[in-house]
């Protein structure tokens, strides 16, 4: 009586690396991805904060019982346990009644590109 050998029912060593590479590969793009993903929350974060500490500082110009003139200002504002940089700069327009308010925040130690940009109007000085 002749014995055949029956096929093996596992994996060969070759099979299990190449299904480890495979998988490493593909869990290697899943974490960069996610690392990009919390990355772009912070800044969006950021952005978000920025934005109403511009909308803060529109408003406080609004509601000072002495319109400001034009030119520049600069201050600091305290949001989020974060100290931001804002700067104004208030300008005539067409309208002699009119003033443009263009005001831009900067981030802690971001003082080279403004993190949120707002322009607004008010009335001018009389």
């Amino acid at each position: 009586m002749i014995r055949t050998r029956l096929p093996s029912r596992g994996f060969t060593l070759v099979e299990v690396l190449v299904a480890v590479a495979v998988l490493a590969i593909a869990l290697s793009a899943v974490i960069g991805a996610m690392a990009q993903q919390a990355n772009n929350a912070g800044y969006l974060r950021q952005k978000t904060l920025a934005l109403w500490v511009a909308h803060n500082r529109l408003t406080e110009f609004q509601l000072e019982a002495e319109r400001p003139g034009t030119g520049r200002s600069n201050g600091k504002a305290q949001m989020s346990g974060v100290e931001w940089v804002w700067r104004a700069q208030v300008a005539g327009t067409e309208d002699p009644y009119l003033n443009r308010v263009d005001i831009e925040v900067y981030g802690p130690g971001r003082e080279d590109a403004a993190l949120a940009s707002l322009t607004g109007f008010l009335p001018a000085r009389r």
